[in-house]
């Protein structure tokens, strides 16, 4: 194996939580989902045994020296084949995932699976971002614009380690605002996700991306791809001054890995947490349901009570009969989506009493036979 610079971080073995509680009518009222697309979801478990990730993308000195020791082509922005001493510390870009492979293969490593990427991003708690739920700590929540003295990324490529504060609860750094980086992974739906095509139907020639470059920070859009579950792909012989890519190394293990978090347990949690999901969107769509239906009718009373009084008012009740047409669109949307979720909120009580029925008959052959019962609490 060839020595690097960039000293990797252990990724325990475990469970984490791996995509976005997203469904059709949550809309934006969680958090979570205000900017969700569909290839997150369902929310899952995954569990992943132990392995290493290196700490910091890969950097241009250290594909310098793969290039020089191999012949392998360099970077197309190079000049004369050779990078600049003020860019030797920046991660490399201009690579597609056939030079990133053959990296990963002459350094005795290979590239990181989606979800190796997501836990190590994210850790098992399936927060946001990688420093947490809040996009940017150091901006006031009245100020939507990047600053330049912002602790956690830039608007143009910057060294490794530049910022902080840019780490995941593992102590991985610039996961997110520095490249997006190449995973092992063709794009795909994630199982069990509702769409009307077999698993097989949905693998596709195009390899996942994951990160978010410094060109979101530049173009506004950070908030919004600096999501850990956020996805992207693209064909593996594309390439881009915003892409490069971080290596991972399994781990030899004579002895089993200690488990840091159970499956069931994030299993647990999961479901506790989409039930919570839904108690909000219901209670929330039945106010705002109720409040719009009261707003509509004001609006098209008054407009039909205006025109009949003062018929020279009738442009005015028509413009206020439009008004009120749409807040009872929005009131219809609001009623769809307390009956979704009241279904969804029905449908887990039923699978939750169905499997604790199936668990209190296996603790009590269990016990009978003296053994632990199978019970977990959510951590």
């Amino acid at each position: 194996m060839v020595e690097t610079n960039n000293s990797t971080v252990l990724i325990p073995a475990g469970a984490f939580i791996m995509g976005t509680d997203f469904e059709s009518f949550y809309g934006t009222i969680l958090k979570q989902c205000r900017y969700a697309k569909p290839d997150e979801a369902p929310i899952h478990a995954r569990h992943l045994e132990a392995y290493c990730i290196d700490k910091y993308p890969v950097t241009n000195a250290e594909y310098a020296v793969f290039v020089r020791e191999t012949g392998h082509p360099p970077p197309s922005h190079w000049i004369k084949g050779e990078i600049s001493p003020k860019d030797e510390n920046k991660p490399v870009v201009q690579v597609n995932w056939f030079d990133c492979q053959s990296y990963a293969e002459w350094i005795g490593k290979r590239l990181p699976t989606e979800a190796e990427w997501e836990k190590a991003a994210r850790g098992p708690d399936g927060r946001i971002y990688p420093w947490g739920d809040i996009f940017n700590p150091d901006v006031p929540k009245s100020r939507f614009t990047l600053t330049e003295d912002s602790n956690y990324f830039s608007t143009e490529l910057t060294p490794i380690g530049t910022y902080d504060k840019n780490i995941s609860p593992y102590g991985v750094c610039d996961v997110v605002g520095s490249v997006w980086e190449w995973t092992s992974d063709a794009y795909q739906s994630y199982p069990d996700s509702n769409n009307n095509r077999s698993q097989d139907d949905n693998i596709s020639n195009d390899l996942v991306l994951r990160g978010g470059s410094w060109l979101e920070a530049r173009d506004g859009t950070a908030e919004r791809y600096y999501r850990c579950a956020n996805r992207l792909y693209s064909p593996p012989d594309y390439m881009g001054d915003n892409i490069g890519f971080r290596c991972v190394q399994d781990i030899e293990v004579s002895s089993p890995n200690p488990v840091q978090i159970k499956i069931e347990q994030v299993e647990e949690y999961i479901q506790k947490k989409k039930q919570n999901n839904l108690h909000v969107i219901k209670k929330r769509s039945r106010k705002n349901s109720v409040i719009d239906t009261l707003i509509a009718l004001f609006l098209i009373l008054s407009s039909v009570w205006g025109s009949i009084r003062k018929p020279e008012w009738i442009f005015g009740g028509i413009t206020f009969g439009i008004i009120g047409l749409g807040f009872l669109f929005t009131a219809g949307v609001n009623y769809w989506r307390l009956w979704f979720s009241m279904n969804r909120i029905r449908q887990f009580y039923s699978k939750r009493l169905k499997r604790n029925s199936q668990a209190n008959e296996l603790d009590s052959l269990r016990k009978i036979e003296g053994k632990p019962t199978s019970k977990y609490n959510p951590f």
